[in-house]
């Protein structure tokens, strides 16, 4: 045989041999790109909203399998399909991870029997919550599924003891968030509701980080409150918002919006703003944007997500509250229930403002209406991501100059007292109210919310099943709130 034609059949025989024994090698591991790559409960991936293709919407799924934790001598278990909240440990010695894959970080490492709270799924990797608050990953195989314990008892939680050495109680199922406000330097309000909070919060929004004129994110965290939130096991927030003195300005989000390099900007500007500040996460409150930044507004957050998830740092989102998608409305037209509740692991419904600084006078979040905004959400997004906006504060509107004044609650009954009013219920919005007439002659109306007013709301919390509550603000409630909220949610 020539040989040329035996060296060519030989090259042949190798390569069919060398197919037909290869082994996959593991691949390398990246987060999900965007909305459509995030897992969702019980590993599914999110599908378009209806009405829009992958195409449309910007997005592509090129995501790649995570690798497997497998330690010395470990056989891989099933994969238990768990939904976000069910609280368990895991079958053996883990790793915490930083991302969904062998490739990232170990942030620290856990033990049977101790307890976290799943969050999300990505592949075979499980997102969870610690005790101590911190976020990591952890490899599904290694996690217990409790229909496996097979109706063993389970030890009550211990006593945990946070960075920096206090203790607090394990926390309950039911999210409960405080946005922390400094209006100026040393300003005690929300500083002194976050101390006396302890065991019932378990994160925090600062305030504290506003969008400029060019788009750019700025804001300096307050050192006293993340140093307070981490000691007592409260995960800490920064919030980036749009507000100026002139109220919630749409040019500085959409100057943040309007293209890749402009989010790509904010972007490295949060991310810098998380690491030096020291926080867990960030809260995006962009509020009266523009309807056409609809798409904008929800490429930044899957663009959040991608680059901030797989360090650890969690990615949510406060979002106005409506009852129906009007994709052009004014004001809530730019929030994508759908699209958001899949990219984002919180979103905060600011089920709130219901009647407040245009409107005339009315409920701060009759309850009908807070009902039918729940009934709404939970067809877009899933249940467990939701968090209810609980306000603490009220208006009192001056019918004869049209002048609104917000008070805190104990303003409020500051007022009422001073008057020798006893305020009043209206049993069909479910909140209190009175009305006066100052030395002018100038007719008011007062309404509010109280310890009373939020039973009922945060009954819809249980009977929806929703994942807990974001309250404003911090500082503007009575201890009596806060025992409610311990009674309902813990």
């Amino acid at each position: 045989m020539d040989p040329k034609i035996a060296a060519a059949v030989l090259t042949l025989l190798l390569l069919v041999f060398s197919a037909q024994n290869q082994t996959p090698s593991p691949g390398s591991v990246e987060p999900p790109a965007n909305a459509h790559g995030a897992s969702l409960p019980n590993g599914a991936v999110a599908e378009p909203a209806p009405g829009k293709d992958a195409a449309s919407q910007g997005t592509q799924a090129t995501t790649r399998r995570a690798q497997p934790e497998l330690g010395a001598g470990a056989k891989a278990r099933p994969v238990p399909e768990l939904e976000p909240g069910t609280s368990t440990t895991v079958t053996e010695r883990a790793r915490v991870r930083k991302g969904p894959g062998t490739s990232y970080a170990t942030l620290t490492k856990v033990s049977p029997p101790t307890k976290f709270v799943t969050l999300t799924r990505h592949n075979d990797w499980y997102q969870v919550r610690l005790q101590d608050g911190r976020v990591g990953w952890i490899a599904g195989f290694l996690i217990l599924d409790p229909a496996e314990e097979r109706g063993r008892s389970v030890d009550p939680a211990p006593v945990l003891t946070a960075p920096g050495g206090s203790e607090h109680r394990p926390r309950g199922t039911r999210w409960v968030l405080g946005y922390y406000t400094e209006d100026y330097p040393g300003d005690p309000t929300s500083y002194g509701s976050l101390l006396r909070s302890k065991g019932v919060l378990d994160s925090m929004a600062a305030f504290l980080h506003p969008v400029d004129a060019s788009g750019r994110v700025s804001g300096t965290a307050s050192k006293r409150a993340v140093e307070a939130a981490k000691s007592a096991g409260i995960q800490a927030l920064a919030l980036v918002h749009n507000l100026t003195t002139s109220g919630f300005d749409a040019k500085r989000a959409h100057a943040l919006l309007q293209n890749t390099n402009s989010r790509t900007r904010a972007i490295a500007d949060i991310l810098d703003i998380l690491e030096r500040g020291g926080y867990d996460g960030v809260n995006i409150d962009l509020e009266n944007v523009y309807p056409s930044d609809r798409d904008r507004l929800t490429a930044l957050m899957e663009e959040l997500a991608t680059k901030l998830r797989p360090r650890g740092y969690l990615v949510t989102i406060s979002v106005p509250a409506k009852t129906a998608d009007h994709a052009g409305a004014e004001w809530v037209g730019a929030f994508d229930y759908y699209a958001l509740g899949r990219v984002c692991d919180h979103v905060m419904l600011m089920t709130y403002d219901e009647h407040a600084w245009t409107s005339g006078p009315g409920p701060i979040a009759s309850y009908n209406w807070v009902e039918r905004v729940v009934r709404y959400a939970i067809t877009q997004m899933p249940r467990s991501k939701i968090l209810l906006g609980i306000p603490a504060y009220g208006y009192d509107w001056n019918l004869h100059t049209g002048r609104v004044t917000a008070l805190s609650y104990t303003q409020v009954m500051n007022r009422a007292k001073s008057l020798g009013i006893d305020p009043s219920w209206d049993p069909t919005a479910r909140s209190p109210y009175f009305k006066y007439v100052d030395a002018r002659g100038a007719r008011h109306e007062v309404w509010f919310e109280s310890s009373h007013s939020i039973k009922p709301k945060l009954d819809l919390v249980t009977r929806y099943d929703l994942g807990g509550v974001a309250i404003w603000r911090l500082g503007y409630e009575d201890d009596a709130y806060w025992q409610v909220i311990r009674e309902k949610l813990r």
